[in-house]
């Protein structure tokens, strides 16, 4: 009996890691991304939505919606929707700037960046098993509270001398059907492939777009591999 309930205590943090990494597949989560500027009082803020399946992710902001699929071949490809005027444009892998990593889209830092840092500290079990990291590159230091079994960030801080830009996690659900949902309500919408809008200049929708310089599609993310900010992600 000793044996039975040493064996179930050593396997039993493994069972909840690979629970809460299943019943986190499905996600939806608020974010806040502020920036601090040195000697200003007010710091700038703005919030989106990360939501997920296992094989598609979404940063939704007020206006605009970064949908990432990926493929069978496990190629990326983005879809970015408008959702004021319910219309979309539909990428193909090659057709976006720079090499696209999966866990970066998925989790907002990629495995690779993570693997980078140092860890400080651990806290906690089973879902709320929380990781402290920490990198310093030259004048930058970077900061990162991790979810590990959720692949979740729950806080990040990238200062420098004068700027430090945070990210916080809010509230998070874990609801299959409506995250399902709102992933079938932006599939609804109608859709132009990137290669046809030169055949369709005319379209008044597709036209202001070009000339707010939304159609080329450039990298995504919080932070690549390399530590580097990525635009368009969180600029909506």
């Amino acid at each position: 009996m000793k044996t039975i309930i040493l064996s179930l205590a050593l396997i039993s943090p493994l069972a909840s890691a690979a629970q809460c990494a299943l019943d986190s597949q499905y996600v939806q989560a608020s974010y806040q991304v502020s920036k601090q500027v040195a000697g200003k009082a007010v710091a700038e803020s703005q919030q989106f939505t990360l939501w997920r399946t296992p094989h598609q992710v979404a940063e939704q902001g007020i206006e605009l919606v970064e949908v990432w699929q990926q493929l069978s071949n496990q190629q990326i490809r983005p879809i970015r929707y408008f959702q004021t005027q319910q219309r979309g444009i539909e990428y193909q892998p090659s057709e976006v700037q720079g090499q696209q990593n999966w866990s970066t889209k998925y989790q907002l830092v990629s495995d690779d960046f993570i693997a980078k840092m140092t860890l400080t500290d651990e806290q906690g079990d089973g879902c709320e098993k929380i990781q402290h990291y920490q990198l310093v590159q030259g004048d930058t230091t970077i900061e990162l509270a991790w979810l590990v079994n959720q692949k979740l960030v729950s806080a990040m801080s990238i200062g420098k001398a004068q700027l430090t830009q945070t990210l916080t996690l809010g509230t998070v659900d874990f609801k299959k059907d409506p995250i399902q949902q709102q992933f079938a309500l932006w599939d609804a919408y109608q859709t132009t492939d990137y290669a046809d809008i030169g055949d369709n200049e005319g379209d008044p929708f597709l036209a202001k777009m070009i000339n707010l310089g939304f159609i080329e599609h450039g990298a995504s993310g919080f932070y690549d591999t390399n530590g580097k900010a990525l635009g368009g992600g969180h600029s909506h």
